[in-house]
């Protein structure tokens, strides 16, 4: 018996062994490949966690204004967009800051994560490089667990960043690790929601998207469950997201929640294991939609590029009337807190409601920023897939080819803003009781078509350059200087950088800065169409 137990030992640690071959090597190539994209975005989010608390404490340096703030986050719309409130310790300074960044950052994380795993599993099957990997001895598990494996070190060294940031702060180290910790754990969940996601679908753009989907579906449940109950419901326990803001840092700390995140990326992980067991290489556990010899003709490059983009363009839209309906609804809640706050008084007096209209619609349509980019970068997904190849092995010119993807991205640009447009309207207009407000909203947001114009123009020459990560920094300049401006105190020659920040419709029209904003547009995407024809196409 002792012989035969031994050789059962022996025989499942080789399948152990050669079902994880490789773990290593491919660890360390996957960290070489993004040795320059995490570094960036673990100091971007370790420098949001170290100067939050100072802002804070610069924003509301006065009790009344901390109370006038927990006032405004416990309207349907903050408690959205924030987290839960535990009815007491709402004026302290780690308590905010757990509640408005804890939802931010657990987002960016989550996307980094997603981005990660799908980028090292399923984008490397559709591109081919995965078939020259399993040329080499490497086990039937092993990329997959290099990604995952790569992603827990990247969030072992999150939440060591972020807790030393935030106790350097000031703050108490044991809350600020329970916070960092709590992000993380969330960020894990969501890279084991991609590692399942990539072993359903073939290409790397549905996997992603599925997962992210997921994690906005998370945040819709969470949101709604704190709405229901502002100490968070029996619904907000259905999202991990609320597994983590009930850990209750700088409140009544408890630690159990962590192990909920714990359980649940460990299961998803046995889970794509299962799924990757049973497919075989290069598809998906869900069948593709394949050839339908039904479906309408596809017309040209630039119906081509619309088709491409379709799937994308609905879910954004989706999410960005939601937001906006939820912005607009705040808009009621701001004039009630004018009685109060003297600070929005004086706002008000000064710009009337088209202030609060114009912070909105610009808090809105920097989201699109990101969609544009999104959409003109694909090409370099193109490239790498062969798609690229195949459309200019026809009468289509390089310059077409560019051309045709950029106006399909400000044609998607232009049904995103429109439909946050909408949602923004509609929300406002219930409010306020003015239904008039809906077509005003509506286009006040089509107003920043131009600034996604000169935000696609930019992309095209990135692209054309091979140096896509100028159109990421735009995107993030955009963003930043609009939501942390004025608390990181920026100069105002800086902030008038942005394209979005430029338009203030409805407050006013800034029709020399938006003409301007065209013509550089058209200026830059014709330097981006010379210079992708000067160079390689692949």
């Amino acid at each position: 018996m002792t012989a035969t137990a031994t050789a059962v030992s022996a025989r499942h640690a080789r399948q152990s062994e050669s079902s994880l071959t490789g773990i290593r090597r491919l660890t360390a190539l996957a960290l070489r490949r993004d040795r320059i994209r995490l570094p960036v975005w673990i100091a971007a989010l370790t420098l949001t966690m170290w100067y939050t608390p100072a802002a804070f404490e610069l924003a509301y340096p006065e009790e009344a204004d901390r109370i006038a703030r927990a006032h405004l986050i416990k309207t349907p719309a903050g408690i959205m967009f924030s987290g839960p409130m535990f009815g007491h310790n709402e004026t302290d300074i780690g308590a905010m800051f757990a509640n408005e960044v804890m939802l931010s950052v657990i987002i960016a994380a989550s996307i980094l994560a997603i981005l990660t795993v799908v980028r090292h599993t399923r984008a490397e099957e559709e591109s081919g490089a995965a078939e020259l990997v399993l040329a080499a001895p490497v086990g039937r598990y092993a990329r997959t667990g290099a990604a995952f494996l790569l992603v827990a070190g990247l969030n072992a060294v999150l939440a060591l960043t972020m807790t030393l940031a935030t106790a350097a702060t000031g703050l108490d180290p044991i809350d600020s690790a329970a916070v960092s910790l709590g992000i993380s754990g969330v960020a894990m969940v969501f890279g084991g929601v991609a590692a399942v996601t990539a072993q359903l679908w073939r290409t790397a753009r549905i996997a992603s998207g599925a997962a992210m989907a997921v994690l906005a579906a998370a945040a819709m449940v969470r949101g709604v469950g704190d709405v229901i109950d502002h100490s968070g419901s029996a619904l907000s326990w259905c999202s991990p997201i609320a597994w983590a803001q009930q850990m209750r840092a700088f409140v009544e700390l408890r630690w159990w929640p962590l192990a909920m995140l714990v359980a649940l990326a460990g299961a998803l992980l046995v889970a794509a294991a299962a799924l990757q067991r049973s497919r075989e290489y290069d598809a998906g556990r869900l069948p593709s939609g394949g050839e339908n010899p039904d479906a309408p003709r596809v017309r040209g490059v630039f119906g081509l590029s619309l088709l491409q983009q379709r799937g994308q363009v609905i879910g954004w839209s989706v999410g960005l009337f939601l937001a906006g309906l939820s912005f607009g609804s705040l808009t009621q809640s701001l004039l009630d807190m004018a009685e109060e706050n003297e600070l929005v008084a004086r706002m008000l007096s000064a710009q009337g409601y088209d202030g609060i209209y114009t912070s909105m619609t610009q808090f809105l349509a920097a989201a699109v920023t990101a969609f544009v980019a999104i959409a003109v970068l694909r090409l370099n997904a193109d490239e790498q897939s062969g798609i690229t190849e195949a459309v200019l092995a026809g009468s289509v010119s390089r310059w077409h080819w560019l051309l045709s993807t950029v106006a399909a991205a400000l044609v998607g640009a232009f049904v995103l803003l429109f439909s946050a447009g909408l949602g923004n309207g509609l929300g406002a207009g219930i409010a306020l009781g003015e239904p008039e407000t809906i077509v005003r909203l509506t286009v006040a947001a089509l107003a920043h078509l131009p600034a996604m114009a000169a935000i696609a123009g930019i992309a095209a020459i990135a692209f054309a350059l091979r140096q896509t990560w100028i159109a990421w920094l735009v995107v993030a300049f955009v963003i930043v200087s609009l939501y942390f401006g004025a608390l990181l105190r920026l100069p105002q020659w800086l902030l008038d950088l942005s394209p979005v920040g430029q338009t203030t419709v409805p407050m006013d029209t800034p029709v020399t800065a938006m003409t301007v904003m065209v013509v550089a547009a058209a200026a830059l995407t014709v330097l981006g169409g010379l210079a992708y024809r000067r160079r390689d196409a692949i």
